[in-house]
C-alpha cells in the first residue's frame, strides 16, 4: 500500500459482505507495503482498510475484492471504493454491502482512469493500468508511485458520494460522482522532469543537518548549504524573514535549540519527511513542501507555513518561506455535544484564515485583506474581509456587528469582535453549502488581497504582490452523515460521569482524567483542554497530545471562586484528519440547565 510515501505503523482490516470483521490489526511492512496473506471465506465484495500515518498525516485508505489476490490500497483504489459503491468512507466500512459485479469495480476504475489521464501519461503508464492489482513500489517516485504524487485526492458525500481530483504539477480539478464527471486536470509541459526522488534525496540531507546543533551549523553539510540563494525563515509568522541561506539557515537553528522562539529544544527529534503540494512552474519549479519536527516527546512541531523547495538547475534547494505574509486556512468542524443529559447534537462549520499583521517589503503594514473564492464560473467570490483589531497578532473578521458573527463585505460598515478572530463561520444552509461546494468542485485556492489601511483601498505591493493565494487544508463537510459520520472521539462513559461531577472548593486542586477510543482510524488528535465557558476562553488547563492519543491528564487550581457540580464544565478534544480538515469535539456539562435541551 502507498500514497506516494508507504504507511508507516500501519494494520488492515477487512470485512465480509454481511460487514463482519474477518481480520483486523494485521500489520503492514513500512518498507515495502506489502501486507497479509489474509484468508478470505465465502463469496461477495470484501471491503479491506489500512490506516497508519503518512508523513506527518494520519491516513486511511480502503480497496474492493471480490475474488482476492493481490489488492494494492492507495487513494486511487479508495477513489474507485466509493464510485463503485456509491458510499463514501463515513459508511464504507460499516454494515452489509451488496455484493458487487467484477464489471461495477472495472466501470469505477475506467472512469478514474480517464480523469487521471494526464498522470498516467506523465507516469509513463498505459492508459489502462490497472489501479488495484498494477505493479507499484512505494516512495519510489516512478510509475504509479509518481501518480500518487501528482494526484491529490479528496473523498466525501454531498447528494451523492465523490471524489475530488485535484493536479498538484498543474492545474484543474476534476469531481466524480459515480458515472459523471465533471471538470478536468491538466498537467504543465514541464512537470515531465520533476525528479521527485532528488526531492526525497534533499530531504534526507534536511534530516541530517537537523539532528543536532553541531550538524545543522556545520560548514560542509549543515543547512545552509542546503538553502536556495533566496530562502527566507522566520522565528514565527508573526516576524519579518530573514533572507538568505546564511540568515535564514542561523534563523531555523536557533529556533531548533531553543535560542529563539519559544524556547524548545527540538534537537533530539526528528524532521519528518514531506509529501508533495501543490508546483508552479512560471520559472524554475516551486512546490510546497511540509517542514514538520517530531519532538522527543513524539508532539509535532510546523516549523513555518507554506514551506517549499525549488528546482534549480543544479539541483533542489530548501526555499523555507514560501509567502512574506505566511497565510493559512483550515476547514473546521465542530461538534457540540452534552454528556450530562440527553441532548441534541449540533454541528458547525467554520473556515478558520490565519493572516499575519505584519509589516512588508517595501514599507507599510498589512492592516486589511480581502478573501475570495473561485466559483463554478471562474469568477472570484468574497467571503470576508479581515482588519487590524487592537494589539493582535493576526487580522480579525470584519463582521456586520460586535455582536454578530455574519462576515460584513463592506469595509465602512461593520465591526471587529475581538483580537485574532479568525473564523469565517459557514452556516448549515444553501449558501454554506455553496461554499463548500466550490472547495469541492472548483478547487482549494484562497485568494488575499492585501491591503495596508482600514478602507481596504490601498494596496500593499510586498515581494509577492498585492495578492497572495494560499490553499485550504480540509474540506468543509457537505452532507449530515459526512459531519456525524467523521472519526469523532467516543468519550467513555466515566469520563462523561466524571466531568459531569467534577467540583472543587476556592483554591482547590482539581484532576480529571478523560480516556476516549476511535470508531475507526484516520484522526489524529492533537490537544485536549478543560474550560469553564462555551468559547473556552478561561481554560482551567489545557495539553498537547501525541497522534494515537487516547485520554489526557488535565490538572487545575482553581482560583477564587469555587467550582459546582452544576456549573458549565466543557471538554474540548481538537485534531485533524488525514485531508486537514480540523474536528473539535465540544463537550460539555450543564446539570443545573434544564434536562434534554443543550447548554
Amino acid at each position: 500500500m502507498a500514497a506516494g510515501l508507504g504507511l508507516t505503523g500501519a494494520t488492515v482490516r477487512v470485512l465480509d459482505p454481511t460487514g463482519k470483521a474477518i481480520a483486523s490489526g494485521k500489520p503492514v511492512t513500512a518498507a515495502t507495503g506489502a501486507y497479509g496473506p489474509i484468508t478470505l471465506t465465502g463469496t461477495g465484495t470484501f471491503r479491506v482498510e489500512a490506516c497508519g500515518t503518512l508523513a506527518d498525516k494520519p491516513m486511511c485508505v480502503w480497496g474492493l475484492t471480490n475474488h482476492g489476490g493481490t489488492l494494492n490500497l492507495t487513494p486511487m483504489s479508495s477513489a474507485i471504493a466509493v464510485l463503485a459503491t456509491g458510499q463514501s468512507p463515513d459508511t464504507l466500512m460499516a454494515g452489509s454491502l451488496t455484493a458487487l459485479a467484477d464489471t461495477d469495480i472495472a466501470s469505477a476504475q475506467t472512469q478514474l482512469r480517464a480523469a487521471i489521464a494526464p498522470a498516467l501519461a506523465d507516469a509513463a503508464l498505459a492508459s489502462d493500468f490497472d489501479l488495484l492489482t498494477g505493479a507499484l513500489t512505494p516512495g519510489s517516485h516512478t510509475g504509479y508511485d509518481r501518480v500518487l504524487d501528482t494526484v491529490g485526492v479528496a473523498l466525501g458525500a454531498d447528494t451523492k458520494a465523490f471524489v475530488a481530483l485535484t493536479a498538484r504539477v498543474g492545474t484543474g480539478t476534476a469531481y466524480l460522482e459515480p458515472g459523471t464527471t465533471q471538470g478536468t486536470l491538466a498537467f504543465d509541459a514541464a512537470a515531465s522532469g520533476l525528479d521527485l526522488a532528488a526531492l526525497d534525496a534533499l530531504f534526507g540531507k534536511l534530516i541530517a543537518a537537523t539532528a543536532s546543533s553541531t550538524a545543522c551549523q556545520s560548514a560542509q553539510n549543515g543547512l545552509a548549504t542546503l538553502m536556495d540563494a533566496n530562502a527566507r525563515a522566520s522565528i514565527d509568522p508573526f516576524s519579518a524573514p530573514f533572507v538568505g541561506p546564511t540568515q535564514a539557515s542561523q534563523v531555523l537553528c536557533l529556533r531548533l535549540g531553543g535560542v529563539l522562539g519559544d524556547g524548545e529544544v527540538l534537537f533530539g527529534g526528528k524532521l519528518l519527511p514531506t509529501t508533495l503540494g501543490r508546483c508552479s512552474f512560471g520559472g524554475d519549479p516551486v512546490c510546497r513542501v511540509d517542514f514538520v519536527y517530531v519532538n522527543s516527546k513524539g508532539l509535532q512541531r510546523r516549523l513555518g507555513v507554506e514551506q517549499a523547495a525549488a528546482k534549480r538547475s543544479t539541483g533542489w534547494t530548501f526555499l523555507g518561506n514560501r509567502l512574506e505574509v505566511q497565510a493559512t486556512a483550515n476547514a473546521r468542524l465542530v461538534l457540540t455535544r452534552r454528556v450530562d443529559s440527553a441532548a441534541p447534537d449540533a454541528y458547525a462549520r467554520f473556515l478558520d484564515v490565519s493572516i499575519p499583521a505584519i509589516g512588508v517589503t517595501g514599507g507599510g503594514g498589512v492592516q486589511c485583506a480581502r478573501v475570495s473564492q473561485k466559483d463554478g464560473g471562474g469568477n472570484d467570490v468574497a467571503l470576508a474581509l479581515f482588519k487590524k483589531a487592537g494589539n493582535g497578532n493576526l487580522l480579525s473578521l470584519w463582521s456586520v456587528s460586535a455582536s454578530d458573527a455574519t462576515p460584513s463585505l463592506d469595509p465602512a460598515t461593520g465591526a471587529t469582535r475581538g483580537t485574532n478572530v479568525i473564523a469565517i463561520p459557514i452556516g448549515n444552509g444553501a449558501d454554506g453549502d455553496a461554499i463548500a461546494r466550490n472547495f469541492v468542485r472548483v478547487g482549494r485556492a484562497l485568494k488575499i488581497e492585501l491591503y495596508g489601511d482600514s478602507a481596504c483601498s490601498a494596496a500593499l505591493t510586498g515581494q509577492d504582490g498585492a495578492s497572495i493565494t494560499i490553499d485550504v487544508a480540509g474540506l468543509p463537510p457537505l452532507a449530515a452523515t459526512s459531519r456525524s459520520g467523521q472519526p469523532w472521539p467516543v468519550l467513555a462513559a466515566a469520563s462523561t460521569t466524571a466531568l459531569a461531577s467534577l467540583k472543587g472548593a476556592a483554591s482547590a486542586k482539581i484532576s480529571y482524567a478523560p480516556i476516549w477510543t476511535y470508531p475507526r482510524g484516520g484522526l489524529a488528535v492533537t490537544r485536549a483542554a478543560l474550560c469553564t465557558d462555551n468559547a473556552c476562553a478561561t481554560k482551567l488547563n489545557e495539553v498537547e497530545l501525541a497522534a494515537g492519543a487516547t485520554g489526557a491528564s488535565l490538572n487545575a487550581t482553581l482560583g477564587p471562586a469555587a467550582l459546582a457540580d452544576t456549573a458549565y464544565k466543557l471538554l474540548r478534544i481538537t485534531g485533524r484528519t488525514q485531508d486537514g480538515l480540523v474536528l473539535q469535539l465540544d463537550s460539555q456539562s450543564c446539570s443545573a440547565q434544564t434536562a434534554g435541551l443543550p447548554c
